[in-house]
């Protein structure tokens, strides 16, 4: 494990991906099964530093792709990417507001997309809330957060009064006040109280699944035996161990 005794921040808002990982490709690839976004009004929530707008832009007009995010760094992070990289398509609509209170009209989204965003926010429920208020009726919340099923805290602890960054075996299995203690950072949701954030009378959950890691880091450190650990671990996504997966993938359809 890695201290990082001065960077709370990192803690507690995550870190944005900086590049489109393979794994993130795999994502992309699952929700385009399952919803068009062809031609859609979309807004990242908690968009970081851009990298799944770029890729929204691909099937959209970037003038229909939003994002937002807390962090102003981010923000200016994002604008480097745009000047430094040829792959960058430049969004203009990126906005700097808490998840709780989206700088957007009523009913303005199509789809609104939350990639391993709503276990860092403050108010879960209200983020919730507030997507409902910004999605159309009949448009989809697409959201990424951790499973407590996985045995792995991906998001670090905190001891002693440091930071550890860090995979720690079994944390999200300890009773919910050990797992607090030393990740008062971060949530991770049973399937019972992921969904019991979806207000029935305003949404119907349509797809409901757990992913696995890309294993993006094992394919490149032991080529061919990694994509074997890719494989088998992608396979069990279509059996009942899918439970394990280090992810929930919800789908809401605004009612």
């Amino acid at each position: 494990m890695k201290v990082m005794e001065s960077d709370t921040k990192f803690a507690h808002l995550g870190k944005p991906g900086a590049a489109f990982s393979k794994g993130f490709q795999r994502r992309l690839d699952l929700i385009v099964k399952q919803v068009d976004l062809k031609d859609k009004k979309i807004l990242d929530q908690g968009c970081g530093e851009g990298v799944w707008m770029n890729q929204f832009s691909k099937f959209t007009s970037p003038n229909n792709v939003y994002g937002s995010d807390i962090d102003p760094e981010s923000k200016v992070n994002y604008e480097l990417q745009i000047t430094n990289s040829t792959d960058f398509v430049p969004i203009e609509n990126y906005r700097i507001c808490p998840a709780e209170e989206l700088d957007f009209k009523d009913n303005f989204f199509d789809i609104v997309f939350s990639n391993e965003v709503l276990e860092h926010v403050n108010d879960d429920k209200k983020s919730v809330e507030e997507v409902s208020r910004v999605l159309k009726p009949g448009g989809y919340y697409i959201v990424f957060t951790p499973n407590r099923g996985w045995p792995f805290e991906t998001h670090g602890i905190f001891f002693n009064g440091k930071y550890y960054w860090g995979n720690i075996p079994f944390l999200p299995w300890m009773p919910k006040f050990i797992f607090k203690k030393f990740a008062p950072h971060v949530r991770n949701y049973s399937n019972r109280e992921i969904e019991s954030l979806f207000d029935k009378s305003i949404w119907d959950v349509t797809y409901h699944k757990h992913v696995f890691p890309g294993f993006d880091g094992a394919v490149r450190r032991f080529g061919i035996f990694g994509k074997l650990l890719q494989w088998k671990f992608h396979f069990l996504e279509k059996t009942p161990l899918h439970f394990f997966g280090i992810s929930h993938f919800i789908i809401a359809k605004k009612k």
